[in-house]
């Protein structure tokens, strides 16, 4: 393992309620929380810049020990609740309260100057980091955004997904994008059309299916990886994320297809209780 590597996690943290069969848990939430609990499990320095509410600020006690966190107090902390169907960990209904918490370029202008492996994005919803934030963190880094925020509307408090062509713009901004396969459809119904129209876009386009694997179109040759049998599936909130956190600091050193199986790996850990 490279002790230099440093990895700076955007977004906000989130009041998360889980729905499962005859279960119902409250827990803290967030892409840049399941970023952290990989990285640390990893051993991995990073800093963890996330959104929330001074009220809720007992929640940072939450993540790892080994995480740097550098709050940012907004009014509201944003909450969601996830219902998976039947016990489906590929499927779910949310809501969401639709906190606006923008992280803004004044906000993280002097950490972006230093040298950082990579950042890695993730918004929930398409405020938490605006496009002008993401195009100034492109300039100077590798630049990894989880796309299913920008993807995300209200309708009432259900969340809703749609593609919108400035989202383009998002995939512009920096190295790759990572969605899931639901997502994906929201550009096109054809899923190979889609991936081509994101790829003209970004270098490298990753798809999370689900127990199908994962796609990877890298400057257009597309890489099909197999998921990993679980043992046991404990805790399926999270696994886009740390797969896509797995994913990044493997890609340091790999090309796409390993450090995809490094990430279906890793992703059947944390569906298995192990991160």
């Amino acid at each position: 393992m490279n002790t230099d590597d440093r990895y700076l996690l955007l977004g906000p943290l989130s009041r998360d309620r889980i729905v499962r069969r005859n279960s119902t848990e409250f827990r803290v939430g967030g892409a840049v929380y399941y970023y952290s609990r990989l990285l640390s499990h990893l051993g991995v320095d990073h800093t963890a810049v996330v959104t929330l509410s001074e009220d809720d600020r007992h929640l940072l006690r939450e993540f790892p020990s080994k995480t740097d966190i550098i709050p940012l107090y907004r009014d509201s902390t944003v909450e969601f609740e996830n219902i998976y169907d039947n016990g489906d960990t590929s499927r779910r209904i949310q809501r969401s309260n639709f906190a606006s918490n923008p992280i803004e370029i004044d906000d993280i202008e002097n950490i972006a100057v230093e040298d950082w492996t990579a950042v890695l994005a993730g918004p929930l919803l398409p405020s938490d980091i605006p496009l002008e934030t993401l195009q100034f963190l492109g300039k100077w880094h590798r630049l990894y955004t989880g796309l299913q925020g920008y993807l995300r509307y209200p309708h009432g408090d259900m969340v809703r997904l749609k593609f919108r062509n400035e989202i383009l713009r998002v995939l512009e901004a920096g190295s790759g994008v990572f969605l899931d396969i639901n997502e994906l459809r929201t550009v096109s119904g054809d899923l190979m059309g889609a991936l081509g129209i994101l790829g003209e876009h970004c270098g490298e386009v990753i798809v999370t299916c689900g127990p199908r694997g994962s796609l990877i179109s890298h400057k257009g040759s597309l890489i099909r990886v197999m998921a990993v049998a679980a043992e046991r599936e404990l805790d399926p909130t999270g696994l886009g994320d740390t797969y896509m956190a797995a994913y990044v600091h493997m890609r340091r050193i790999s090309g796409p297809e390993a450090a995809g199986n490094f990430a279906s790996f890793m992703a059947t850990k944390k569906l298995e209780g192990e991160i």
